[in-house]
């Protein structure tokens, strides 16, 4: 691959085009023959890019200064893997990422169809002003990403604050695919990291393809997101931690059999924080009509990776709450932790802790939890609050949900997430007691008619031309 620097410089940020020639030692390229532009550094003056050119991110790419990161609908933008390309919003910068419905925005690898991996680049950070239980309010991100100047890291790389309504910008209608990678030994970035992302930032139909590390991270903030896919993630679907405080309605989880994490893959992993203290403000994230869809079908538990976990993990102390979803094929259910700091069981006692009007099916241990909780009280609690317990994933009658990219299984095909007829998730949803939800009669991410990842979402990016 040959590269030309060319005079585009804008505020910091340095542009090269790649063109397609002869190289003993080629570089990726998602389109050979394609006009590729580079993008790397600093941006700190608006910048738009548009669906007419391919874009390739190298090293950390920082949107800082008041600057705006706009782009288009249907714009395809990779992610270099030998520099861990990662793109940062910071406190100071913004991003307009709208895509459509039928032009959606596409972050992804940089190699061609069949070559793609895990881990291909870093991901998407967003950094926020939003309030976070740290010591001090303000935090850096994890991830061992590294300041452009040392000397000023707050500016790139700090989140938190004061600032509840605080917008990082826009990210509608997004795919992030392949990204997540450790950038050195406990420091992995996750595919979208929010850290500190206020209310005023729009977070709405993304999905997440085939996660390296977590798919999706809230470290704080008060975002409220809707929409989201996590297709084939490595380690954790959704991950609280921090204080978060959102809203999260309508979200979808595919496992695949074969992928997880040797640390232990959860559908929903969720702590106060990493020592379980009564830091405030706590993590009281809620969730309403989720569908988890784990390694295990029917009521076969071998097959899968050995280690998969929950579909959900409650620990550390966490007040997240969950509603209206679906959980189904995980070795188990749902599990109350209390084996680090304070006991999360309290947060159940006080009625902080909320999970109400849930179907788990299929899971080999519906219910888990440890000392002071009993499996006795937690079984009463559940029973109490409009959750059932169903012996296979079948019975919750998905209408197709087991088909799967061919890396990843033989049972190729698009699979379908709505309810079929005769579904015990048709009806039973209740909105009770909670406000900012789109009401729905269905408990999971979808009814029995309108499937909302068509057109937008790709259950076989490994394979998909750009």
């Amino acid at each position: 691959m040959k590269k030309v620097l060319m005079a585009l410089g804008v505020a910091g940020v340095l542009f090269s085009a790649a063109s397609c020639g002869p190289d003993p030692d080629p570089e990726p390229n998602p389109t050979p023959g394609d006009e590729v532009v580079v993008i790397k550094g600093d941006i700190t003056s608006d910048m738009e890019l548009t669906a007419d050119k391919k874009y390739r991110l190298e090293g950390f790419v920082y949107v800082k200064n008041g600057a705006t990161l706009k782009i288009a609908p249907g714009t395809v933008i990779v992610g270099d893997k030998a520099t861990k390309a990662a793109l940062i919003i910071t406190t100071s910068g913004k991003i307009e990422a709208n895509g459509t419905a039928t032009a959606p925005i596409v972050f992804t690898s940089a190699f061609e169809p069949g070559l793609r991996n895990t881990g291909d680049w870093g991901g998407i950070v967003l950094l926020g002003k939003a309030p976070v239980n740290v010591d001090g309010g303000e935090a850096k991100i994890e991830g061992g990403v590294v300041p452009t100047d040392a000397s000023k890291e707050k500016e790139y790389v700090w989140y938190g604050g004061s600032e509840s309504g605080h917008s990082s910008g826009s990210l509608q209608y997004v795919r992030i695919e392949f990204a997540g990678i450790a950038y050195s030994p406990d420091n992995e970035i996750n595919s979208l990291t929010m850290g500190g992302v206020g209310s005023g930032t729009k977070i709405s139909h993304i999905q997440v393809y085939r996660a390296g590390d977590d798919a999706y991270e809230w470290f704080g903030g008060t975002v409220n997101c809707d929409h989201l896919i996590a297709t084939y993630t490595w380690d954790d679907d959704f991950d609280t931690d921090f204080g978060y405080s959102g809203k999260v309605q309508f979200g979808l989880v595919q496992r695949a059999k074969n992928i997880a994490d040797v640390s232990g893959s959860n559908g929903f992993e969720s702590d106060n924080n990493g020592n379980g203290t009564a830091a405030t403000p706590q993590t009281s994230a809620v969730f309403s009509n989720v569908t988890v869809v784990g390694p295990y079908e029917g009521t076969t538990f071998s097959g899968a990776n050995a280690n998969y976990q929950n579909s959900a993990q409650i620990r550390r102390n966490s007040s997240i709450s969950i509603h209206n979803s679906i959980f189904m094929g995980f070795p188990v259910g749902l599990y109350i932790d209390n084996t680090k700091g304070e006991p999360t069981s309290a947060n159940i006692t006080s009625d902080k802790l909320k999970y109400k009007n849930n179907i788990i099916a299929g899971c080999k241990d519906a219910l888990k939890t440890s000392s002071p909780y009993t499996i006795e009280e937690m079984t009463t609690w559940v029973n109490a609050n409009g959750n059932s317990i169903l012996e296979s994933t079948l019975d919750a009658k998905l209408a197709d949900p087991y088909k799967f990219s061919n890396t990843v299984s033989s049972n190729t095909g698009t699979p379908d997430f709505r309810l079929a007829a005769g579904s015990p998730a048709l009806t039973g949803a209740s909105f009770a007691g909670l406000s900012g939800f789109e009401t729905v009669a269905y408990k999971g991410a979808f009814g029995s008619s309108i499937d909302w990842t068509e057109g937008w979402a790709e259950h076989d990016a490994d394979n998909a031309k750009y």
